[in-house]
């Protein structure tokens, strides 16, 4: 059974377990190893970017599906990431915006934006794919990696049995590594290469 449904992975993890009194635990081994997935991966897979509607005091809310922040850009210029603290330190002054930091659950941009019609306030950044359930059968991670799914699942049930996750862990850093290795090659796939001088 294919790995790529939400019943398939179950399916499967199941089979490796070689359990079949384990259906009520399975979907929370999954949802243990989301957690984990979500809190670690960092690929292309699960970027997304935004239009930000920019208040006029200066602050944006973020999505409800963010995880972490990648670039900010001000009419594709990029702005620099600073600390809360530092931005208060300024003195209040409208503008273009130079710089932003993040507030609980939105950014705050300085100097505070003039946002006109055409001016864009652009956000890339990673987000939950989503959770899989009996009705959610699926999301782009899965169907990426269902290999990083079994083994992270495969880790939450070794510890609720109380048996040695080392092999499965083994199992779930190889998907990683290879998971964000192809990502890192695919980000600079086409680029002209260089020589760094020397001198």
């Amino acid at each position: 059974m294919s790995m790529t449904t939400y019943d398939g992975l179950k399916a499967s993890i199941a089979n490796w377990l070689n359990r079949t009194d384990l259906a009520t635990e399975i979907p929370d081994f999954i949802e243990l190893a989301e957690n984990r997935i979500f809190h670690e991966v960092r690929v292309p897979t699960n970027e997304k970017t935004v239009l930000l509607t920019v208040s006029t005091d200066g602050y944006a809310t973020l999505p409800s599906d963010f995880l972490e922040l990648k670039d900010v850009f001000f009419n594709y210029e990029p702005l620099k990431r600073v600390s809360l603290s530092e931005l208060y330190g300024y003195t209040p002054q409208a503008g273009k915006p130079a710089m932003f930091a993040r507030e609980t659950y939105r950014l705050k941009f300085f100097p505070t934006p003039t946002v006109g019609a055409s001016d864009e306030m652009r956000m890339i950044y990673y987000y939950d794919v989503g959770r899989l359930n009996s009705t959610d059968t699926s999301n782009v991670m899965l169907s990426l990696s269902p290999e990083l799914y079994l083994y992270g699942a495969l880790v939450e049930a070794a510890n609720f049995l109380g048996s040695d996750a080392q092999k499965w862990e083994v199992g779930y850093q190889q998907a990683y590594s290879r998971l964000t290795k192809h990502a890192r090659d695919s980000e600079f796939s086409g680029a002209t290469s260089q020589v760094n001088s020397g001198y």
